[in-house]
């Protein structure tokens, strides 16, 4: 590319590139980076470079929002097109949403996935992801799994699915220092966060106390992790913040009793954990035993499976079987749904119980839990996701409030219910 391009790379550019290049064998390529790193459109210059030189390839770029995406991504790649004097290569449809080139049957669409279904089935040698942290687990799921290659990008203003996913090679951290194209402007406004969130010296270094920086603002600290140095922020109202790990084979050799908790979810996920609880210390250890809804499970058996189990209780049954939770167990489950438990108890699981659901049971709830010491596996996933994103909601002028934000509960919930359970019975 030519210097007198508008579009030419900066630094993040060539790290990406590069990125990409040693990932060619990684289905998945993750990158978390600040404000005004140049994710979107370094992305998108290498699709374009990408889709060039492999002109049969099918890409989809996408993102929660259609009507965003092509005010966004659409538009960054128009210009890149149009400055790289390549614009006229490519043969648009009707609406503009997807190109495909002479030189091959390839093409490169946009879609939105704010549109139930849109994504399922989609066969592609790559998909993007623009703002994944946007796009609900479902829905990554959706898209995502019949693809070659897989490429997201996000700002982390919180721990979400995603980050169980990292490895040691799949995952790139960029910031806006390596966008020297940024214009003053904005880099004005992202430093001033770290201003405003910290205590500087004279020198605009952090000032420390026993080896922490001292915070004057906790939401402007906050957007300085996020969207200066590209970390994952915490979420703002959290309900619990003081919640330990244990490892699993701690947890294995406890000498407690284990019981269970479910949380049903035909569409959304399908809560379940085990459970222990120490009355003389007033702890209650936590380990994941489901995430997946019912049918995601039903969509990854065999027909003769589904046939099979079919024949013994269903889906329900099947599951709770698979994980081979003891029949002498005790099961509180969510009583919404009374005829799964029905269920479990005429296939042997006579101790599963609904718990009583009156009004403020959730609040009391998370009170009795917030009184309780919570130590969860290191290996539960979910359970460390829904902890550090589980918050109270902000009425119209943006203040906190005190009901809890209807997200992040699946595993929550069953705890919830376990630690109730443990009040009433053990």
């Amino acid at each position: 590319m030519a210097n007198e391009f508008t579009y030419t790379p900066v630094t993040n550019t060539h790290k990406i590139n590069a990125h990409f290049a040693l990932c060619k064998d990684e289905p998945l390529i993750i990158q978390q980076g600040s404000q005004g790193a140049s994710k979107t459109v370094s992305d998108l210059m290498l699709i374009i470079d990408f889709f060039r030189n492999n002109s049969s390839k099918e890409i989809t770029i996408c993102s929660s929002e259609k009507t965003k995406l092509m005010d966004t991504a659409f538009n960054d790649l128009k210009k890149i097109c149009l400055d790289w004097n390549i614009w006229k290569e490519f043969k648009w449809n009707d609406v503009k949403t997807k190109l495909t080139s002479p030189r091959g049957t390839g093409f490169i669409e946009f879609i939105g996935l704010d549109k139930d279904d849109i994504g399922k089935g989609r066969r592609r040698d790559l998909i993007y992801i623009n703002e994944c942290n946007k796009v609900s687990h479902q829905k990554y799921f959706d898209i995502s799994q019949r693809a070659k290659k897989v490429l997201v990008d996000f700002n982390a203003d919180k721990r979400f699915y995603i980050h169980d996913l990292i490895n040691d090679k799949n995952f790139i951290q960029l910031d806006f220092r390596g966008n020297e194209k940024l214009s003053k402007e904005e880099v004005r406004n992202i430093l001033s966060y770290k201003a405003k969130g910290y205590q500087l010296d004279d020198n605009g270094d952090f000032v420390m106390d026993n080896g922490k920086r001292v915070i004057i603002n906790e939401f402007y600290a906050n957007k300085w992790r996020v969207y200066g140095e590209g970390e994952i922020g915490s979420v703002e109202g959290r309900v619990f913040t003081n919640w330990k790990k244990c490892s699993f084979i701690e947890y294995r050799n406890l000498s407690l009793k284990s019981f269970y908790a479910i949380d049903w979810g035909k569409n959304h996920k399908f809560g379940i954990v085990e459970l222990k609880y120490d009355k003389y210390t007033n702890t209650l250890y936590c380990h994941e035993l489901n995430y997946l809804s019912e049918n995601e499970i039903l969509s990854e058996l065999s027909e003769t499976e589904r046939l099979k189990m079919d024949n013994f209780g269903g889906v329900i049954i099947h599951t709770v079987g698979k994980l081979g939770i003891p029949k002498n167990s005790d099961i509180v489950c969510d009583s919404a749904v009374p005829d799964n438990i029905i269920l479990l108890r005429k296939y042997g699981w006579e101790y599963a119980y609904g718990i009583d659901k009156p009004k403020g049971s959730v609040m009391a709830g998370i009170t009795l839990l917030q009184s309780t010491n919570v130590i969860y596996t290191d290996c539960s996933r979910n359970i460390d996701i829904e902890y550090h994103n589980y918050s109270y909601a902000k009425d119209r002028a943006g203040v906190i409030d005190d009901e809890v934000v209807k997200e992040y509960d699946d595993l929550i919930d069953p705890i919830r219910y376990g630690r109730r359970h443990a009040k009433n019975k053990l």
